[in-house]
């Protein structure tokens, strides 16, 4: 997808990993996570089994599928005792997309709850006209269900519209979903897999991915 005929005019992000610098944090709490099951999270392991889709990380190790909904629940509280900032560039980024009036979403896989503490947290929270979580949507990433949800909120073509994602998944969806797709070098164990994603764009920080995109 090419942004041909106008400039963009909405941005949609990742929130993990992309805006949010949660890469160790989610670590840390996947290995707590799978301690009491006997399971030792290792670097290696969460290289081997990471997606955006946690589900394919508990398939990856080995949880039993009955186990999932009380994992989930640990999960959230075993986040709770983090606390993550944003990445580097971040706040500039949403703040010069608002100055040349592009409108910023949020589209992530993340619980509504746990997301919604985390932009108050950091003071974001009302730089996105449209948030988009993992209760919107029935089908996670990469299914472009979410992101479509987003676009429509915002009320912008797909065709002046852009993603930022950490995650071959992330360029996956704004594929499907006819969005110019940037990806963007970030500290979870999939940069490879995001490269050989072939992004429309690819940007080692968040200043590079807004001048990308100013320049459309």
């Amino acid at each position: 997808m090419t942004a041909e005929g106008g400039r963009i005019r909405a941005v949609l992000f990742d929130w993990d990993g992309t805006l949010l610098d949660s890469a160790e944090a989610s670590f840390r709490c996947y290995r707590r996570l799978f301690q009491p099951y006997g399971i030792d999270f290792t670097p290696e392991v969460f290289a081997r089994t990471y997606a955006p889709d946690w589900y394919r990380t508990y398939e990856g190790i080995g949880l039993p599928r009955d186990r999932w909904g009380e994992a989930d629940a640990r999960w959230l509280e075993i986040y709770a005792d983090e606390s993550c900032g944003l990445r580097p560039g971040a706040a500039a980024a949403l703040a010069r997309l608002a100055a040349a009036g592009v409108a910023a979403g949020l589209v992530t896989s993340g619980s509504r709850s746990r997301v919604e503490r985390d932009l108050a947290a950091l003071g974001v929270s009302s730089a996105f006209s449209a948030v988009v979580c993992g209760e919107d949507a029935r089908r996670k990433k990469p299914d472009p269900e979410a992101l479509r949800i987003a676009i429509e909120r915002l009320g912008v073509p797909a065709a002046r519209s852009a993603y930022v994602g950490d995650s071959p998944e992330d360029v996956e969806m704004a594929r499907a979903s006819g969005v110019f797709a940037v990806g963007l070098e970030g500290g979870f164990p999939n940069a490879e897999a995001l490269r050989r994603s072939a992004p429309e764009a690819l940007a080692g920080n968040l200043a590079e991915a807004v001048e990308v995109l100013l320049a459309l």
